[in-house]
């Protein structure tokens, strides 16, 4: 009688590791998953100041942008009425060779435009810079979400940690049957 104490003591403690496990791997999911839950809100948090910060950077590139082009049409204005008092000065184009008010007017106008385009393609080569900078902002947040939720362990399985309980009881089934076989055998050669 005391070998069926033990074996059921075997079996006890067997199912009581594998459901301990099961309780100690599904703590240490729980524990991943809230790290994992804080990385993302802290790599979105960190997202969304970068994106803030971006468009502060936009809005002062625009502010920028739309001064220099005003400077440069207040500049452009400036040249050609400092060129008109000059030929004034020099009592008009008539009858002098060379070049005319109309072309120096048309020079000035042709230099401060191709200026102006300049401006123009270097806002548009901005714009698309912040662009693909935002792109990147989330491309990389969605890469380290990605990397905080990758590798999670799911915890303890209900229905292995049953198998595994199952399994170890009817080993120890089978080494008690064994058992008493062999001790029944060992009296009986004894007696």
């Amino acid at each position: 009688m005391g070998y069926q104490y033990l074996a059921l003591a075997q079996f006890a403690v067997s199912a009581g590791t594998s459901i301990y496990n099961k309780n100690r791997a599904d703590a240490l999911a729980e524990t991943q998953r809230a790290d994992a839950y804080k990385q993302v809100a802290l790599n979105n948090q960190l997202s969304f100041n970068a994106q803030l910060n971006l468009n502060r950077q936009e809005q002062l590139e625009l502010i920028s942008f739309g001064f220099d082009k005003f400077e440069l049409s207040k500049n452009i204005r400036r040249e050609r009425a400092t060129s008109a008092a000059i030929q004034a000065s020099f009592g008009g184009s008539f009858g002098r060779q060379g070049r005319s008010v109309a072309d120096v007017q048309l020079n000035i106008a042709r230099y401060g435009f191709l200026a102006m385009a300049r401006k123009d393609l270097n806002f548009k080569v901005k714009t698309e810079d912040f662009r693909i900078r935002r792109g990147n902002i989330f491309d990389q947040t969605v890469s380290q979400n990605n990397q905080a939720f990758s590798g999670l362990s799911t915890g303890g399985d209900a229905v292995g940690t049953g198998l595994q309980i199952l399994s170890s009881g009817l080993n120890i089934y089978d080494n008690y049957k064994e058992g008493t076989r062999s001790v029944r055998g060992n009296n009986a050669e004894s007696g």
